[in-house]
């Protein structure tokens, strides 16, 4: 983010300009004398934002719509953020968001499972794949199962509760929204390394600008490279992304970019440590049991082109189009303590007790794809009628996504826990294995309408879509279930003094389509919830320090399960569940002096499964009541700054039985930076120590499995130098 700041070069600027007023009246009078004028040419001032005040955001209402007039829970991480605690991945961001936890991810540290007020951003209680891809939004658009590369994130945006009613069928805890890194206008070149513990090492280069003198076209190019191992066995990451971006700005009316992005990620999972008792197991911190000959990997690229035009001074329209396409490997060794009967030899064969672990090939898929294609287009218009401001949306969103490629399982070998034999798996043999072919198809076209009153210092909001929805995840040949839905929001804000606000809002929301009944083969009917939400909302000086306060309570019903049946497949896939999450969240972010900046959260989230013959009264897995984080940065001087962190959770449950609790842990990072001059060019230098007291602790489980605890990282010192040119 750049913004014109009055630094002291500019205010010794201001000072010679207003000492020199004598000299330019006297230009003034020799001009009118005759005598030439000489033109000095214009000067452009920029500045880097440090503080860490959020920027404006149309993520929630898709307008443009101060926070303060807006009836949602908003939070931004921004860019400065990010760059003060080095955030590689996405989880290391997010944890500076309230009401923010993990559920156990695959694909690597680029793709967290995150649960928003206590739901994962993927279903995993309908029928589908139970690996649970991340699901996120890449500058507004539905994506899953992509890395985020973090070397291209402006910020991260965190919009609680539904948003169905605006993007589609998503889970109701909320949506993550990743923004990246805009086109200058003015020359922009950096280039940023960053080297650490364990391997660790991210080189980005990025440039931009103009590239005509009018500067009505704008170019960016970006490369970075990232690649970590681990204290954990095995593990790795490798990422390695390029972007680059062409926009036509001819005014102040129109503009049209396009952009190419590719990513190269290849990783081995971590499936962590198994549970023993109530407890995860108590093993060397390096232990983990996926030692796959192979490293797993996602090949993406994708296409972008968004338009904007100011019609009138009343209407503007805004278009976007998607194309993605990813070709995947999927190749890891699942440890599991179920012995699901297709054990060659003794030796790979479990008691299920939990030691040995039987070891799989777990649906692995060589040859997968994975493709979306979405088209949205909004049509703004701001008027007046009478004494009442209307900010009207009309909109069209088309969205399809298709994953393809054969699926096998093969169980290979046992494992004692205690003392492993591990580093000799062989390697994976289609002729012995059961081969899966899943039709997973996603398909919806949808019109929504929006409409924002203003009436003096109270704010109302009303919306409506339409969905006709088509999904399938079932052997090929099954029927896809068709289903419409019309889902409304409605919203209140009272701003009741310049700088704070209260509102009040209702919203509906659809997330997955459950797919069929097993033995009958009937629709089933989708995933539904509803939330209601009332909140505070501050900014004090002068805006540079916000606060949101929300209370809410959000219900998901139809929640898909299984039930047992005496006949093959022995269980059937009904809706029979339903699930509430109740809690208070905090978020503050911005400047408090002009030296010290401070982003903090707290969260209470009580969760409660209401309704299911199996696990009626449970506690939702992985979800704390408490939770909470504060980091906090001082600047020293103009040259040095230092910052620190505490991010805490209490205890939780690892899997949907509450079998065994996951402890709570609190963890500390540390900061210091040094900015100075290097040739022509500004540079910094910084120092960041992770987890700081080298904490042992226990980041998220899978809700389904006990053998799947992922572990947090030990003490990490990581080290990096940035150039600005």
């Amino acid at each position: 983010m750049k913004r014109s700041v009055l630094n002291p070069l500019t205010t010794a600027l201001c000072m010679a300009g207003i000492a020199g007023l004598p000299a330019i009246a006297q230009a003034q009078s020799d001009a009118v004398a005759g005598q030439p004028v000489q033109t000095l040419p214009a000067v452009t001032i920029t500045g880097d934002r440090e503080g860490y005040q959020p920027s404006s955001s149309t993520t929630a209402t898709r307008t443009d719509t101060p926070s303060l007039q807006t009836p949602q829970n908003i939070q931004i991480v921004p860019q400065a953020v990010i760059r003060d605690q080095n955030a590689l991945t996405p989880s290391e961001a997010l944890r500076n968001v309230a009401g923010v936890q993990f559920d156990f991810g695959f694909n690597g540290s680029m793709q967290p499972l995150i649960i928003l007020r206590g739901f994962p951003s993927a279903s995993m209680t309908a029928m589908g794949p139970m690996s649970g891809m991340s699901t996120y939004y890449l500058d507004g658009s539905k994506v899953t199962g992509v890395p985020i590369n973090m070397a291209n994130v402006q910020s991260v945006e965190v919009i609680k509760g539904p948003s169905s009613v605006l993007y589609g069928r998503a889970e109701p805890g909320g949506l993550v929204n990743v923004v990246t890194k805009p086109i200058s206008s003015v020359p922009e070149f950096s280039v940023e390394q960053t080297v650490g513990q364990r391997g660790l090492s991210r080189t980005a280069i990025e440039a931009s600008g103009a590239l005509n003198e009018d500067r009505t076209v704008r170019g960016r190019v970006a490369a970075s490279y990232h690649t970590s191992n681990s204290i954990r066995d095995f593990v790795t990451d490798r990422l390695g992304a390029f972007n680059g971006s062409l926009a036509w700005v001819p005014d102040a009316r129109t503009s049209v970019t396009a952009t190419l992005d590719y990513t190269d990620q290849r990783y081995r999972t971590d499936y962590g440590v198994p549970a023993v008792g109530s407890r995860p197991a108590d093993l060397p911190w390096s232990q983990q049991f996926n030692d796959s000959p192979y490293l797993s990997s996602a090949k993406t690229a994708s296409f972008k082109l968004d338009v904007s035009h100011q019609l009138n001074d009343t209407w503007q329209i805004k278009a976007k189009f998607l194309s993605l396409r990813s070709d995947t490997s999927e190749m890891d060794i699942s440890p599991y303590r179920v012995d699901l009967g297709a054990a060659m030899a003794p030796d790979q064969a479990c008691p299920g007790t939990g030691n040995p672990l039987c070891r799989y090939y777990f649906y692995v898929r060589p040859n997968g794809r994975y493709q979306l294609d979405q088209f949205n287009t909004d049509l703004i218009g701001k008027f007046q009628t009478g004494d009442i401001g209307h900010t009207v949306l009309l909109g069209l969103d088309t969205y399809t996504s298709k994953k393809s490629g054969t699926t096998y399982f093969q169980q290979i070998s046992a494992v004692d826990i205690y003392n492993p034999q591990l580093g000799g798996t062989p390697a994976f043999d289609a002729a012995m294995s059961m081969p899966t072919e899943i039709d997973d198809r996603n398909r919806w076209t949808s019109l929504y309408v929006q409409d924002q009153l203003a009436l003096g210092n109270v704010f109302l909001t009303g919306a409506l879509r339409h969905d006709r929805t088509s999904a399938i995840y079932a052997p090929p040949g099954t029927e896809p279930n068709k289903q419409s839905f019309t889902t409304p929001r409605l919203g209140a804000v009272w701003q009741f003094a310049p700088n704070q606000a209260i509102y009040v809002q209702y919203q509906d929301a659809v997330s997955a389509n459950n797919g069929r009944d097993t033995v009958t083969r009937a629709p089933l009917a989708a995933e539904r919830a509803k939330q209601f939400e009332i909140g505070h909302k501050i900014e004090l000086f002068g805006g540079k320090l916000s606060s949101t306060v929300a209370l809410y309570e959000l219900t998901k019903r139809n929640r898909g399960g299984s039930v047992p049946i005496a006949v093959a497949p022995f269980y059937d896939t009904v809706t029979i569940g339903k699930a509430r999450s109740r809690g208070v969240e905090w978020d503050v972010s911005g400047q408090l002096t002009k030296r010290l900046s401070l982003i903090a959260s707290y969260a209470y989230t009580a969760t409660e499964v209401t309704e299911d013959p199996t696990y009626q009264g449970k506690t939702l897995a992985n979800v704390a009541r408490h939770t909470a984080s504060m980091w906090a940065r001082y600047a020293l001087d103009s040259q040095w700054a230092a910052a620190g962190g505490i991010f805490a959770q209490g205890q939780r449950q690892g899997d949907v039985g509450n079998t065994f609790q996951l402890p709570g842990y609190a963890r500390v990072d540390a900061m210091l930076a040094y900015k100075f001059g290097l040739a022509s060019s500004k540079a910094s230098l910084q120092f960041n120590i992770d987890n700081v007291f080298n904490k042992k602790y226990y980041t998220g489980s899978h809700q389904f499995v006990q053998d799947w605890i992922k572990l947090g990282d030990p003490r990490t010192a990581k080290v990096t130098l940035r150039v600005d040119y």
